[in-house]
Protein backbone atom coordinates (compact mmCIF):
# COMPACT_ATOMS: atom_id res chain seq x y z
CA UNK A 1 0.00 0.00 0.00
CA UNK A 2 1.24 3.52 -1.14
CA UNK A 3 -0.05 7.08 -1.34
CA UNK A 4 -0.68 6.29 -4.89
CA UNK A 5 -2.25 3.16 -4.90
CA UNK A 6 -5.23 4.86 -2.14
CA UNK A 7 -6.99 6.05 -5.47
CA UNK A 8 -7.42 3.28 -7.37
CA UNK A 9 -8.19 1.43 -4.48
CA UNK A 10 -10.80 3.30 -3.40
CA UNK A 11 -11.93 3.27 -7.18
CA UNK A 12 -12.21 -0.50 -7.22
CA UNK A 13 -13.68 -0.85 -3.87
CA UNK A 14 -16.99 1.49 -4.96
CA UNK A 15 -16.93 -0.67 -7.62
CA UNK A 16 -17.37 -3.65 -6.19
CA UNK A 17 -19.92 -2.07 -4.08
CA UNK A 18 -21.96 -0.61 -6.61
CA UNK A 19 -21.79 -3.75 -9.12
CA UNK A 20 -21.17 -6.68 -7.38
CA UNK A 21 -22.76 -5.86 -3.92
CA UNK A 22 -25.64 -3.68 -4.88
CA UNK A 23 -24.81 -1.46 -2.14
CA UNK A 24 -26.78 1.64 -1.53
CA UNK A 25 -24.78 4.84 -1.96
CA UNK A 26 -24.56 5.92 1.73
CA UNK A 27 -21.93 2.94 1.87
CA UNK A 28 -19.99 4.30 -1.35
CA UNK A 29 -19.45 7.36 0.83
CA UNK A 30 -18.91 5.68 3.98
CA UNK A 31 -15.77 3.55 2.23
CA UNK A 32 -14.59 5.83 -0.41
CA UNK A 33 -14.77 9.33 1.25
CA UNK A 34 -11.93 8.08 4.11
CA UNK A 35 -9.75 6.38 1.21
CA UNK A 36 -9.55 9.92 -0.54
CA UNK A 37 -8.73 12.11 2.73
CA UNK A 38 -5.85 9.18 3.38
CA UNK A 39 -5.04 10.37 0.12
CA UNK A 40 -4.63 14.27 0.84
CA UNK A 41 -3.62 13.77 4.23
CA UNK A 42 -0.71 10.85 3.45
CA UNK A 43 2.14 13.53 2.63
CA UNK A 44 1.89 15.09 5.80
CA UNK A 45 1.10 11.92 7.78
CA UNK A 46 4.45 10.67 6.31
CA UNK A 47 6.36 13.61 7.01
CA UNK A 48 4.82 13.73 10.67
CA UNK A 49 5.86 9.86 11.00
CA UNK A 50 9.68 10.55 9.67
CA UNK A 51 10.31 13.40 11.85
CA UNK A 52 9.72 11.41 14.68
CA UNK A 53 11.56 8.41 13.94
CA UNK A 54 14.27 10.73 13.02
CA UNK A 55 14.19 11.89 16.72
CA UNK A 56 13.66 8.68 18.17
CA UNK A 57 16.86 6.99 16.25
CA UNK A 58 19.23 10.25 17.29
CA UNK A 59 18.37 9.18 21.10
CA UNK A 60 18.43 5.86 20.03
CA UNK A 61 22.02 5.99 18.63
CA UNK A 62 23.15 8.65 21.84
CA UNK A 63 21.90 6.43 24.20
CA UNK A 64 24.29 3.47 22.71
CA UNK A 65 21.02 1.53 21.93
CA UNK A 66 21.39 0.90 18.37
CA UNK A 67 19.79 -2.81 18.85
CA UNK A 68 16.70 -1.21 19.30
CA UNK A 69 16.80 1.14 15.78
CA UNK A 70 15.24 -1.91 13.37
CA UNK A 71 12.17 -1.95 16.01
CA UNK A 72 11.55 1.85 15.53
CA UNK A 73 11.83 1.67 12.03
CA UNK A 74 9.40 -1.06 11.83
CA UNK A 75 7.06 0.74 13.69
CA UNK A 76 7.45 3.77 11.56
CA UNK A 77 4.63 2.23 9.30
CA UNK A 78 3.44 6.03 8.20
CA UNK A 79 6.88 6.69 7.02
CA UNK A 80 7.89 3.85 5.11
CA UNK A 81 4.00 3.87 3.38
CA UNK A 82 4.05 7.84 2.84
CA UNK A 83 7.09 9.58 3.00
CA UNK A 84 8.92 10.19 0.07
CA UNK A 85 10.77 7.03 -1.41
CA UNK A 86 14.42 8.49 -0.88
CA UNK A 87 13.72 9.60 2.45
CA UNK A 88 12.60 6.03 3.61
CA UNK A 89 15.13 4.26 1.62
CA UNK A 90 18.12 6.66 3.31
CA UNK A 91 16.42 5.50 6.60
CA UNK A 92 16.62 2.16 6.34
CA UNK A 93 20.48 2.73 4.64
CA UNK A 94 20.83 3.99 7.95
CA UNK A 95 19.14 1.18 10.29
CA UNK A 96 20.82 -1.34 8.47
CA UNK A 97 24.40 0.50 8.11
CA UNK A 98 24.51 1.14 12.20
CA UNK A 99 23.01 -2.59 12.79
CA UNK A 100 25.88 -4.05 10.93
CA UNK A 101 24.56 -4.77 7.50
CA UNK A 102 26.77 -3.96 5.47
CA UNK A 103 24.64 -5.41 2.42
CA UNK A 104 21.20 -4.18 3.41
CA UNK A 105 23.08 -0.49 3.98
CA UNK A 106 23.72 -0.39 0.46
CA UNK A 107 21.05 -1.61 -1.39
CA UNK A 108 18.72 0.66 0.21
CA UNK A 109 21.47 4.14 0.05
CA UNK A 110 21.28 2.87 -3.87
CA UNK A 111 17.48 2.93 -3.74
CA UNK A 112 18.09 6.12 -2.27
CA UNK A 113 20.14 7.81 -4.52
CA UNK A 114 18.34 6.91 -7.55
CA UNK A 115 15.10 8.84 -5.65
CA UNK A 116 17.42 11.98 -6.38
CA UNK A 117 18.39 13.65 -9.86
CA UNK A 118 21.94 13.32 -10.80
CA UNK A 119 24.51 14.48 -8.40
CA UNK A 120 21.74 16.31 -6.33
CA UNK A 121 21.56 13.69 -3.26
CA UNK A 122 22.67 14.44 0.00
CA UNK A 123 25.98 14.19 1.38
CA UNK A 124 24.41 11.63 3.90
CA UNK A 125 23.12 9.28 1.10
CA UNK A 126 26.42 9.46 -0.82
CA UNK A 127 28.68 8.88 2.15
CA UNK A 128 26.13 6.43 3.50
CA UNK A 129 27.18 4.24 -0.35
CA UNK A 130 30.37 4.69 -0.30
CA UNK A 131 30.77 3.39 3.67
CA UNK A 132 28.77 0.45 2.73
CA UNK A 133 30.62 -0.72 -0.34
CA UNK A 134 33.80 0.02 1.16
CA UNK A 135 32.82 -2.86 4.15
CA UNK A 136 31.89 -5.09 1.78
CA UNK A 137 35.02 -5.04 0.18
CA UNK A 138 33.45 -3.17 -3.42
CA UNK A 139 36.56 -0.82 -3.72
CA UNK A 140 35.15 0.43 -6.99
CA UNK A 141 31.96 1.42 -5.96
CA UNK A 142 33.16 2.82 -2.77
CA UNK A 143 36.08 5.23 -4.80
CA UNK A 144 33.73 6.53 -6.87
CA UNK A 145 31.35 8.00 -3.97
CA UNK A 146 34.12 8.76 -1.47
CA UNK A 147 35.72 10.95 -4.59
CA UNK A 148 32.46 12.39 -5.39
CA UNK A 149 32.44 13.20 -1.37
CA UNK A 150 35.90 14.87 -1.21
CA UNK A 151 34.93 16.50 -4.44
CA UNK A 152 31.45 18.37 -3.84
CA UNK A 153 31.66 18.35 -0.17
CA UNK A 154 34.82 18.35 1.54
CA UNK A 155 36.54 16.44 4.06
CA UNK A 156 34.79 13.91 6.74
CA UNK A 157 36.12 12.05 9.39
CA UNK A 158 37.57 8.28 7.88
CA UNK A 159 36.88 9.35 4.33
CA UNK A 160 40.55 10.35 3.41
CA UNK A 161 41.35 6.65 5.41
CA UNK A 162 38.85 5.03 3.43
CA UNK A 163 39.54 6.35 0.17
CA UNK A 164 43.53 6.27 0.26
CA UNK A 165 43.16 1.91 1.59
CA UNK A 166 40.52 1.16 -1.26
CA UNK A 167 42.76 3.33 -4.24
CA UNK A 168 45.85 1.04 -2.67
CA UNK A 169 44.16 -2.00 -2.25
CA UNK A 170 43.19 -1.90 -6.30
CA UNK A 171 46.48 -0.13 -6.73
CA UNK A 172 45.00 2.82 -8.27
CA UNK A 173 45.96 5.99 -8.33
CA UNK A 174 48.73 5.36 -6.14
CA UNK A 175 50.14 9.33 -5.50
CA UNK A 176 46.90 10.38 -3.90
CA UNK A 177 45.86 7.61 -2.28
CA UNK A 178 49.54 8.54 -0.94
CA UNK A 179 48.32 12.06 -0.14
CA UNK A 180 45.53 11.31 1.29
CA UNK A 181 46.77 8.45 3.93
CA UNK A 182 49.48 11.35 4.85
CA UNK A 183 46.08 13.20 5.76
CA UNK A 184 44.44 10.01 7.40
CA UNK A 185 48.18 10.04 10.01
CA UNK A 186 47.74 13.87 10.31
CA UNK A 187 44.31 13.28 11.47
CA UNK A 188 44.91 10.35 14.06
CA UNK A 189 47.93 8.49 14.56
CA UNK A 190 46.19 5.27 15.24
CA UNK A 191 47.01 1.62 13.59
CA UNK A 192 44.02 2.10 11.23
CA UNK A 193 46.25 5.09 9.54
CA UNK A 194 49.17 3.92 10.03
CA UNK A 195 48.33 0.55 8.26
CA UNK A 196 46.62 2.41 5.53
CA UNK A 197 49.99 4.59 4.98
CA UNK A 198 51.99 1.11 4.71
CA UNK A 199 49.44 -0.58 2.59
CA UNK A 200 51.08 2.23 -0.13
CA UNK A 201 54.11 2.02 1.03
CA UNK A 202 53.86 -1.59 -0.18
CA UNK A 203 52.20 -1.02 -3.12
CA UNK A 204 55.15 1.35 -4.22
CA UNK A 205 57.42 -1.25 -3.56
CA UNK A 206 58.63 0.64 -0.34
CA UNK A 207 59.29 -2.57 1.52
CA UNK A 208 61.29 -0.73 4.60
CA UNK A 209 58.95 2.35 5.05
CA UNK A 210 55.67 0.01 4.95
CA UNK A 211 57.51 -2.86 7.22
CA UNK A 212 58.07 -0.18 9.79
CA UNK A 213 54.77 0.83 10.22
CA UNK A 214 53.50 -2.47 9.79
CA UNK A 215 55.48 -3.21 12.95
CA UNK A 216 54.35 -0.16 14.76
CA UNK A 217 51.04 -1.73 14.57
CA UNK A 218 51.65 -5.34 15.59
CA UNK A 219 50.06 -5.61 18.65
CA UNK A 220 46.84 -3.05 17.61
CA UNK A 221 43.11 -4.89 17.87
CA UNK A 222 40.61 -4.62 15.50
CA UNK A 223 42.56 -4.19 12.12
CA UNK A 224 43.36 -7.85 11.44
CA UNK A 225 41.89 -7.44 7.91
CA UNK A 226 43.84 -4.03 6.86
CA UNK A 227 47.30 -6.01 8.66
CA UNK A 228 46.86 -9.01 6.30
CA UNK A 229 46.24 -6.70 3.43
CA UNK A 230 49.36 -5.29 4.09
CA UNK A 231 51.51 -8.61 4.53
CA UNK A 232 49.54 -9.83 1.32
CA UNK A 233 51.30 -6.46 -0.60
CA UNK A 234 55.12 -7.27 0.96
CA UNK A 235 54.86 -10.65 -0.38
CA UNK A 236 54.50 -9.28 -3.95
CA UNK A 237 57.06 -6.99 -3.46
Amino acid sequence: LTRNSLIPLSLVVCFALVYWLRAAPFWIAVVGVPIVLLYVGAPRLGRTSLARFDRDAIGLLASGRKAELRARYARAILMRLFAAPALAAERRGLVAAETGDAAGARSAYRAALDGYPQDRAPVAVRLGLAQAAFALGDDREAILHYQGVLTNDGRFPRVARNLAHALARRGEELDQAEELAEEALRESKDASAKLVRALVHAKRGEAGPARKLLKAARRAKGVDELREDVEVALEEI
